[in-house]
């Protein structure tokens, strides 16, 4: 049997990334390949048979101080690398410091790694241009050591899971080999959209919903203006918490009468129940989870090439444009409030590309995939491999 340890070195819940990470997790093992999850500290109420928290209990509350962090950082990680015997696999999330890369590289194990989002070059080109274009200070905390730090530990790294196409190319521009990337996808759990209670009341009109931090990353800025401009009966529902500096900047957008912003809800799919059309223009991206979720629940979608990630398909579950086609994306809105039957026959079609998506069937495509790299890396460098 395979072992694969996992480190996901920030605390753990069943919500975000933590969700993504467990779920992984939990339905890539099987009989052949037994997956095991480190974590500093979980969520009691969330955690599962294969995930151990590494911070003692009694450093738990000390280590939560911000001044401590770095101990809590370090006691995860060097009680991650002592689990380690020989012919063992790791599989590193975002946040692992470097001499966890070195250290396995060291006694020769494998290292898989997870990028959630685009290769950091690729992220601070995208946002530098949003900043410059809009006049704002750029608060997106993307530095140069950062890109060059992300640059070394792919290098150490064996195989790198690309969940997007676009998270692969920027892989690719970033000069990783081809052969390291396996493409793949994130997912969603049906479990999480059981009932049918809805997060906001029946209102006049259409109502369009965006979910996420709602910041210049994710295209917020562009998408209150096409709100703005379009001019329809209904209601714009931000569900999710407002950057400082577009609260601050797009105050009058944000203070509409027909812009609602929801405080978080723990029954995220009650809040995709309440809408008619999903909009997530977003400038930069791995593969969102909003976007899987939105389609789960049978909603028209509107949204950038980043948003769309590995599932939504121009004309097909929804309509995807560039983000800053602001004239385009009015022409959308408009087009899907008044048209019944086109959101209907798109969410429809969403439903049913939902299916191939739920996170049983990611993480048994994962390990099949995993389990054919690492076999052709034992042996000799060949083509990436490709999985749905």
């Amino acid at each position: 049997m395979t072992l694969i340890r996992t480190l996901y070195p920030i605390y753990c819940s069943d919500n975000g990334i933590g969700h993504i990470c467990m779920s992984l997790c939990q339905h890539m093992r099987d009989t052949e390949m037994d997956v095991r999850l480190t974590v500093p500290s979980s969520e009691p109420s969330d955690r599962r048979e294969f995930v151990r928290d590494a911070v003692p209990p009694m450093l738990r509350t000390l280590s939560c101080r911000r001044s401590l962090h770095g101990l809590r950082h370090w006691c995860t990680e060097r009680w991650y690398l002592r689990q380690f015997k020989a012919q063992e696999i790791a599989y590193i999330w975002p946040g692992t410091s470097p001499r966890v890369y070195e250290q396995l590289k060291a006694r020769g194990h494998t290292i898989v790694m997870e990028r959630i989002n685009c290769h950091r070059a690729t992220a601070y080109r995208i946002l530098e241009e949003a900043y410059d274009q809009l006049g704002w200070p750029a608060v997106h905390g993307i530095r140069r050591e950062h890109i060059a730090e992300e640059k070394y530990k792919l290098e150490l790294a064996d195989l790198v899971f690309c969940p997007s196409p676009l998270v692969r190319q920027s892989m690719l521009a970033a000069g990783v080999p081809a052969e390291k990337l396996l493409a793949t996808s994130y997912g969603w759990a049906p479990e999480r959209f059981c009932g049918q209670h809805r997060a906001l009341e029946r209102a006049g009109g259409i109502t369009v919903l965006f979910v996420g931090l709602a910041c210049v990353r994710k295209g917020i800025h562009l998408l209150l203006e096409a709100w703005s401009r379009a001019k329809l009966e209904g209601r714009l529902v931000l569900a999710g918490d407002i950057a400082a500096d577009v609260a601050a900047r797009c105050a009058d957008q944000l203070n509409r009468p027909d812009v609602v912003r929801l405080p978080y809800c723990t029954d995220v799919a009650a809040v995709y129940r309440s809408a008619d059309i999903f909009a997530f223009p977003s400038l930069e991206e791995g593969s969102p989870l909003v976007s899987y979720e939105a389609i789960a629940s049978g909603l028209a979608c509107i949204v950038s090439p980043m948003g769309a990630g590995e599932i939504i398909r121009n004309g097909r579950e929804g309509i995807v444009l560039d983000p800053y086609a602001v004239d385009e994306w009015v022409e959308a809105l408009r087009r899907l409030a008044g048209d019944a039957e086109l959101r209907e026959g798109l969410g429809c079609q969403a439903r049913l590309r939902a299916q191939e998506y739920t996170w049983q069937q990611v993480g048994r495509r994962r390990r099949v995939a995993l389990q054919e790299a690492l076999a052709i890396h034992r042996t000799a460098p060949a083509e990436a491999i490709l999985v749905r």
